[in-house]
């Protein structure tokens, strides 16, 4: 039971991780740095459209992190009541998670340092803090139970 429920928890984050990635930030992006700029009026709204952009693009591998550390933990699920032969597949899903989640963070990071609003900054600080704890707790914990001798 827990394996089944596992097993749709996961499909559901593989289906969101499509969403999140199909999402157009790119177009946003560059419709926003192709605005008037003659006037004062047109720079601020062209200001405002990009830090908008952006933010929706820092959104993305946020998002991504999320859905990692969320399938991670399940991954912990799938190790506990999963068959001892299927360890090898177990590590490696663990390890292809991780990897996602630390490229995304890294893409965030990198985005961050193009975001004027200090109150997201801090926010998004903070959740990936957050989020890198559940990630790596969650990842030993999968790795104890596959890694484990067999009796």
């Amino acid at each position: 039971m827990e394996l089944l429920k596992a097993a749709a928890g996961l499909n559901d984050v593989q289906e969101q991780l499509i969403e999140t990635i199909e999402t157009e930030t790119a177009v946003k992006i560059f419709a926003a740095r192709k605005m008037p700029q003659a006037s004062e009026t047109e720079r601020t709204e062209r200001r405002d459209a990009i830090q908008l952009a952006l933010r929706a693009a820092a959104d993305v591998p946020l998002e991504v992190m999320r859905l990692c550390a969320r399938a991670l933990k399940l991954g912990h699920t799938v190790a506990v009541h999963g068959v001892r032969a299927a360890a090898a597949d177990v590590q490696l899903g663990v390890a292809l998670l991780q990897a996602a989640f630390s490229g995304a963070q890294t893409n965030l990071e990198r985005k961050l340092s193009s975001l004027t609003d200090t109150l997201y900054i801090t926010s998004v600080v903070d959740e990936i803090a957050r989020l890198s704890e559940e990630a790596t707790a969650a990842t030993r914990a999968a790795e104890s139970i596959v890694r484990r001798p067999q009796a």
